[in-house]
């Protein structure tokens, strides 16, 4: 597979990005690097833009763990403005946003791996990276202590944020309405869990 950078327009990102034209199935496609958005087949003769006019973006390192029992350490890029609350965007809103492949950086391997969402497990990032409460709920939100089983055997005994409107902070409605990767708060570490891989959620006392 061939991996030939330059920079064009991107609809998703609004902003003219780092694009990446690479094989699939004999046919070569054009992907922009930060979100993974398919431009569509690479055009012969096509006019591309040599300045660098990206977005400013941070970088975050993090370690996955995928449904072949394999874990890499991988970098991925952030927009400084989230689209759906106030300050960066978070892993967690990478993670749970419509995209089914997920761009990261991996050292040693290819510029750009693109890593199917479904396949991954577990997530382990800074207890930064969480996002901030959003004001209208800051005052009804619990935090609950509870032990996760995942299908591979492995347990976490963490803590959960519930947050959201009176009458929508029960367990059940909580676990029920969060998107794919459910955040548990440990003492050093995030852990976004896939909940199609967990097979149990226990209570445990305060």
């Amino acid at each position: 597979m061939e991996t030939r950078p330059f920079f064009e327009y991107c609809p998703r990102c609004q902003s003219s990005q780092l694009i990446f034209e690479m094989d699939e199935d004999g046919v070569s496609v054009r992907h922009c690097q930060t979100c993974g958005f398919q431009l569509g087949p690479a055009s012969a003769g096509q006019p591309r833009l040599a300045v660098d006019l990206t977005v400013p973006m941070q970088s975050a390192t993090i370690i996955f763990w995928t449904v072949d029992g394999k874990s890499f350490e991988a970098t991925m890029s952030l927009h400084l403005n989230a689209e759906k609350h106030q300050g960066t965007e978070t892993v967690l809103d990478r993670l749970n946003d419509p995209n089914l492949f997920l761009p990261l950086r991996i050292s040693g391997d290819l510029p750009v791996v693109l890593v199917n969402k479904s396949q991954i497990v577990r997530v382990d990032v800074s207890p930064e990276e969480v996002a901030p409460v959003d004001p209208e709920h800051m005052a009804v939100t619990n935090i609950e202590p509870i032990k996760v089983h995942l299908i591979n055997g492995e347990q976490l005994q963490r803590t959960v944020r519930k947050d959201g409107p009176p009458g929508r902070r029960r367990r059940r409605d909580f676990l029920n309405t969060q998107p794919a990767f459910l955040p548990l708060v440990g003492p050093e570490l995030l852990h976004l869990l896939h909940k199609r891989f967990i097979a149990r959620i226990e209570p445990q006392r305060s």
